[in-house]
C-alpha cells in the first residue's frame, strides 16, 4: 500500500512541477503581448497625431487647405426634387 501511496506523491510533484513551469511560461508571454501592446499603442498616438496627419496631407500627399470659395451648397426644391446651385 506505502508504495502506490509514494507513486502518487510523486505525480502530484510533477504535476505541480509542470503547471509551475507552465505557469512561469505563460507569464512570460503575457509580460511580452503587454510590452507589445504598449509599443503599438505609442505608435498609434504618433500617427493620430494631427500635426503629423496635417504634414503628411499637405506634403506627402499634397493636399491643400480647403478655401470656403470653393465650397458648393446645393439645395433641394421641394417640388421638382432636382438639386440647384444655391446664389
Amino acid at each position: 500500500m506505502s508504495v502506490a501511496l509514494i507513486f502518487v506523491k510523486i505525480y502530484q510533484h510533477n504535476q505541480i512541477v509542470k503547471l509551475n513551469y507552465e505557469k512561469q511560461r505563460l507569464s512570460q508571454k503575457k509580460h511580452s503581448l503587454m510590452k507589445d501592446r504598449d509599443e503599438l499603442f505609442s505608435k498609434l498616438c504618433l500617427l493620430k497625431d494631427y500635426s503629423r496627419v496635417e504634414s503628411v496631407a499637405c506634403n506627402k500627399l499634397k493636399m491643400q487647405q480647403l478655401q470656403f470659395s470653393s465650397v458648393i451648397t446645393l439645395t433641394t426644391n421641394v417640388q421638382t426634387g432636382f438639386f440647384r446651385k444655391k446664389s
